[in-house]
């Protein structure tokens, strides 16, 4: 017979989960304001604004995705442990769980790389359009279009998994093992 799983306590499981939801949501509102903000700066014709837009992006991005992403998969991977849920009993908590190391992954080797590639300083003059900054930047300004919408599309998904617990048992009770 295996050893029993020691659980986390009700008021550190609460506090936990309530972390966790505040990383996921918190991530997903992160992901609607960047999309937002690169839109605006894909789209301005004002060079004021689309440096704004750029500048934003290198200041707030990296610390607001880098604490959101491990605040969400540091407490998912501590509910999978300490919870009845377990890590790898569900089917659903070992998607939530892919879903979370892949989005935390691209937040390192997709998201940031593609915010720090924004120059640190921009041209800031009245004489100089949104098009002319957009040519500066490259192919910059269209690759940060695509993390915040996959990673809003994701963690929806895992909200929805969160939410019905589907596929049941990664084993059922009668399998042997």
């Amino acid at each position: 017979m295996a050893a029993e799983r020691r659980l986390l306590p009700w008021g550190w499981r609460k506090l936990v989960l309530v972390l966790h939801i505040t990383g996921g949501v918190g991530w997903m509102g992160l992901d609607v304001g960047l999309l937002f903000l690169v839109f605006t700066g894909l789209l301005t014709d004002n060079g004021r604004t689309a440096v704004a837009v750029y500048t934003a992006l290198g200041i707030f991005v990296p610390p607001a995705v880098i604490s959101l992403s491990l605040l969400m998969l540091v407490t998912g991977v501590v509910q999978g442990l300490w919870t009845k849920w377990g890590l790898f009993q569900y089917w659903w908590v070992v998607v939530k769980l892919l879903v979370g190391i892949v989005l935390t992954a691209l937040v390192f080797v997709a998201l940031l790389p593609a915010v720090a590639s924004l120059p640190a300083e921009l041209t800031e003059t009245d004489s100089v359009s949104g098009a002319a900054v957009r040519r500066a930047l490259g192919a910059a300004p269209v690759q940060l279009l695509f993390p915040p919408i996959v990673s809003f599309l994701s963690l929806g998904f895992a909200l929805v998994l969160a939410i019905y617990k589907p596929w049941g048992r990664v084993r059922s009770e009668n399998s042997p093992g």
